[in-house]
This record gives C-alpha cells, sequence and structure tokens, in this order.
C-alpha cells in the first residue's frame, strides 16, 4: 500500500469489495483410490459370503461338495470387481458408471469363465456390466425423484376419497 492516505483507503476497499471466487465453481479433484486395498478389502468379504454359501449348500445337502471353490470364486469376483473398477476409475480420473460398469464385466466374465463356457463368460459379462452401470447411473436409484414421499405414490386416492377426508 503505497501513496497516500486516500490511495491506502482505495485499495482497502477495493480488496474488501473483491469477491471471492465460489467453491462450487471450480470441479472437485478426483480422489485417487488404492486398487490393491479396494481388490483385497472385497476380495476378503466376498471370501466371507462364499463360506457362508458354501457352509449353507453343504449342510443343505445332504453330501458334502466341497468348501474350498466356492469361497475361491466369491473371493476371486469380488477382488476382479473392486479392482477393475478401481483402476478404470484411476485411469479416467472419474468416478462414474462406465467404471462400475466395467469392474461388473471383469467379475461377470470370472464367473462366466468358472462355467468353462466362453458365450457364458460373455453373456455374464454383459448382463453384470449393464446392470451394473444403469444402477450407478441412476445413483442407486434412489436419490433422483425429487418428489416428497407424499406424491411419489403410485396409487393415488380418487377425488372421492378424498372429498370424504375433508368432510370428517
Amino acid at each position: 500500500m503505497s501513496g497516500g492516505p486516500a490511495a491506502q483507503i482505495k485499495e482497502l476497499i477495493a480488496k474488501t469489495l473483491e469477491k471471492p471466487p465460489k467453491p462450487d465453481v471450480f470441479p472437485a479433484q478426483y480422489q485417487h483410490k488404492s486398487s490393491l486395498q479396494n481388490a483385497f478389502l472385497l476380495g476378503g468379504q466376498s471370501a466371507i459370503a462364499g463360506a457362508v454359501v458354501a457352509g449353507l449348500r453343504n449342510a443343505l445337502s445332504g453330501r458334502n461338495a466341497g468348501f474350498m471353490a466356492p469361497v475361491g470364486l466369491f473371493a476371486a469376483v469380488g477382488a476382479s470387481f473392486a479392482m477393475t473398477e478401481s483402476m478404470v476409475a484411476n485411469h479416467r480420473e472419474a468416478d462414474d458408471p462406465i467404471s462400475a460398469a466395467s469392474g461388473a464385466c471383469a467379475a461377470g466374465f470370472l464367473l462366466g469363465i468358472s462355467t468353462r463356457s466362453l458365450p457364458m463368460a460373455l453373456g455374464t459379462c454383459g448382463i453384470m456390466s449393464g446392470v451394473m452401470g444403469m444402477y450407478k447411473y441412476t445413483n442407486g436409484m434412489g436419490t433422483r425423484n425429487p418428489k416428497p414421499p407424499a406424491e411419489q405414490k403410485f396409487f393415488k386416492p380418487s377425488a372421492v376419497v378424498e372429498a370424504v377426508k375433508h368432510e370428517e
């Protein structure tokens, strides 16, 4: 602040009246995900689910069908989904439906290959990627509808029912 007192006051007023940039003007920065951490975390959770499924299958069937195959398959499918999704999201620097669909395609392909059938692998890849991509695109089917819950009902009461309610 150089100059006389009038110049200093003008500079102070100009600084005070400057509008700071709004935080929502700048796009949010993408935070990179750790691919290995996500793969190990979801693979472990999927292995637990596989252990439950294998235990139920062996308990409810009359014979012992094996325990480690479902556990390993569940763990591999979960880990491949998480690893592929986070790698694609990190590469594109966007967490969007494309990364979720690519992860689901990898998981579906692995499920199909476990049946030793390439058409099954391609089919499950396509179906799972379509379902997961649409799920991610619609934000989990829950947050796109701005209507209040009273207006979201499918069957609305008729005018007669409303008239009877207002008479009471």
